[in-house]
């Protein structure tokens, strides 16, 4: 099965991960490091998500989505639902309504 992965510029070197335009992790250029380094990691909140580096955005891309759907393949269609469920009630916008 292909997976289509699209990444949304963030900042100028920081890129959010999307698979059906669901945030499943990020890809950044740390530049705190020396030299700098493209950083990678899945946030899809499951025991284990992979992570990584490279030394360019184009290299890093690949590096996550071959690491994705090696993750994505070990856990079943229920525990991914669940999981993205959870991402998404972290992050739905009614959950500031009341703090206001």
């Amino acid at each position: 099965m292909f997976v289509m992965l699209t990444v949304r510029l963030i900042a100028p070197t920081d890129y959010s991960v999307r698979e059906d335009g669901r945030p499943i992790g990020r890809v950044r250029l740390a530049h705190e490091r020396a030299p700098a380094i493209w950083l990678w990691h899945v946030t899809v909140p499951l025991p284990g998500p992979p992570y990584g580096d490279a030394h360019s955005l184009d290299e890093a891309k690949g590096r996550f989505k071959v690491a994705w759907e090696a993750f994505k393949a070990q856990q079943s269609a229920e525990v991914l639902s669940r999981a993205y469920e959870a991402m998404g009630h972290a992050s739905r916008p009614a959950r500031w309504a009341a703090t206001r």
